[in-house]
């Protein structure tokens, strides 16, 4: 079913969600390797633990912009990325 999706995402295995925008589509991604959580004790994190994702449009896309950082790519075909440990990220990608 992943073909009905605007966004195909390949690389590393990486928990993901896409939410409409008034102007396109919005990719949350979440790398949850890499993170050991035990009661009581605060959450250690291997920093090897990277996931490399590719995200690729599947619509026309104008930009393609991180929130986090501000970086941009104008008329994305791809988008590679790097996913730290426990972290997350936010990729908008503005159609015309």
């Amino acid at each position: 079913m992943d073909e009905f999706l605007p966004l195909e995402v390949q690389g590393d295995p990486i928990q993901y969600q896409i939410n409409r925008t008034s102007n396109g589509w919005v990719i949350e991604l979440i790398n949850n390797a890499g993170v050991v959580k035990k009661p009581a004790q605060p959450p250690k994190l291997d920093p090897t633990a990277i996931a490399r994702v590719v995200l690729r449009p599947r619509i026309h896309a104008d930009l393609a912009r991180e929130w986090k950082t501000g970086r941009s790519y104008s008329r994305p075909d791809e988008v590679r990325l790097e996913v730290g440990p426990g972290q997350n990220l936010l990729v908008e990608f503005k159609c015309p």
